[in-house]
């Protein structure tokens, strides 16, 4: 409706109440303005250029406690014998039933939250149900770690955007449970020494993985043999695994987690939180908001 923008159309920026879409073309409307495609720097009404409701964190102090090294790439457990299973981009409409059988078979999982992307809303309006949803995962014993506000790639922003969107993704976790979290995972994996330094700065450890599922992908036969051959070939005496998926699939949640779960068990390896398998207490996992 307003003509090219963005990379495509000169660096051209739409109107005030207008989103650039992933495709250079002004508008709005799910197509143009839905995180992470709408391009935040020629788009004004992009998801991602909103802010949440909420006192801003940007203030609060944020000391390194803990031992859990910041201002490096953590991709390793610390504890043998434990998996830590992972979800990014979520949470969304398959999450309660990952939750579900997480709690079916007593086994605990880190959530990489985004704050709004793929049209899901934000994730601290009620309307949503996702509020209710965050709440669980903290109440039943699972971890949650930030993963942006609007899934933008961390190495192509700037240090500006960076805060941003770590400070929007607390702002909306404060409102729905009272702190936010102090592992942060790359969107897109993507990440380098100017990230690092920024993460650490806001006090975030950069948690990435050392068992990638390719879920995403959609070959499900695939990322069965990816998880069965690395935890088959490795003895948990002596080894651990941070593990990738997505709960936003819905093969993910209906089939596949099960499948790891299953595996890991007959491997005899127990299911955990991240902070856990780096032998990080729980109080280590939050900053409180106060």
């Amino acid at each position: 409706a307003g003509g090219k923008c963005g990379s495509q159309g000169g660096n051209a920026a739409c109107a005030s109440d207008l989103c650039c879409s992933e495709e250079g073309a002004c508008g709005i409307g799910g197509y143009f303005c839905v995180a992470p495609g709408c391009q935040l720097n020629f788009g004004p009404a992009c998801d991602g250029n909103k802010t949440p409701p909420g006192n801003d964190t940007s203030a609060l102090s944020r000391p390194l406690f803990g031992d859990v090294p910041y201002g490096v790439n953590v991709a390793k457990c610390r504890v043998p014998g434990k998996v830590a299973m992972t979800f990014d981009d979520g949470p969304n409409k398959f999450t309660s039933e990952l939750l579900d059988i997480l709690k079916k078979n007593n086994a605990k999982a880190t959530f990489f939250v985004v704050g709004t992307n793929s049209g899901k809303g934000q994730i601290e309006d009620p309307s949503t149900g996702l509020p209710a949803i965050l709440m669980r995962m903290h109440k039943e014993g699972h971890q949650i770690g930030s993963h942006s506000w609007s899934h933008q790639d961390f190495s192509l922003i700037s240090s500006q955007q960076r805060r941003d969107q770590l400070v929007k993704n607390e702002i909306a976790l404060v409102d729905i449970l009272g702190f936010f979290p102090t592992y942060f995972r790359p969107p897109f994996t993507s990440w380098n020494d100017d990230v690092i330094a920024d993460l650490k700065k806001f006090g975030y450890h950069n948690v990435n993985f050392d068992l990638d599922t390719s879920d995403w992908k959609g070959d499900y036969q695939v990322a069965r043999d990816r998880f069965s051959s690395a935890v088959s070939q490795k003895d948990p005496a002596t080894w651990s695994f941070i593990a990738v998926a997505h709960d936003i699939h819905e093969q993910t949640v209906r089939g596949y987690v099960q499948y790891m779960i299953d595996q890991a068990n007959k491997y005899k390896y127990d299911l955990v939180t991240v902070g856990e398998c780096l032998g990080d207490p729980p109080n280590n996992w939050y900053r409180d908001s106060t």
